[in-house]
C-alpha cells in the first residue's frame, strides 16, 4: 500500500507538515504508524477498559513523545534532504 492510497497516515503527514515527503520516508512512516496502532500507542483513549497502573501510562506518554519529537526530526531531514538535492543540481 502506498501512501496516497491511505488518506489517514496522509493527513497525518499533512498536519505535521510533511506532505511531500519522498516515496521511501513515506513507507516508512506507514510502516511505522501502523505497528504503533497496532499496540495502541498513538490513542490517546484507548477503547479498551484494561487496570493500567500510573507506570504504564507514564511510559505510554513518554512513548508518545519519541514519536512527535520523530515528526520533528524526519521534517528536518527531509529539509536537509531537499537542500542537498538542490545544490547538487547546481
Amino acid at each position: 500500500m502506498t501512501i496516497l492510497n491511505n488518506d489517514k497516515i496522509y493527513q497525518l503527514l499533512n498536519e505535521r507538515g510533511l506532505g511531500d515527503v519522498g516515496p521511501e520516508t513515506a513507507e516508512a512512516v506507514e510502516s511505522i504508524l501502523g505497528e504503533l496502532d497496532r499496540k495502541n500507542v498513538l490513542r490517546k483513549n484507548n477503547s479498551k477498559n484494561y487496570f493500567i497502573d500510573r507506570s504504564t501510562l507514564e511510559a505510554t506518554s513518554f512513548l508518545r513523545a519519541l514519536v512527535e519529537q520523530n515528526w520533528i526530526i524526519i521534517a528536518q531531514n527531509e529539509k536537509i534532504i531537499k537542500a542537498l538535492n538542490a545544490s547538487d543540481m547546481n
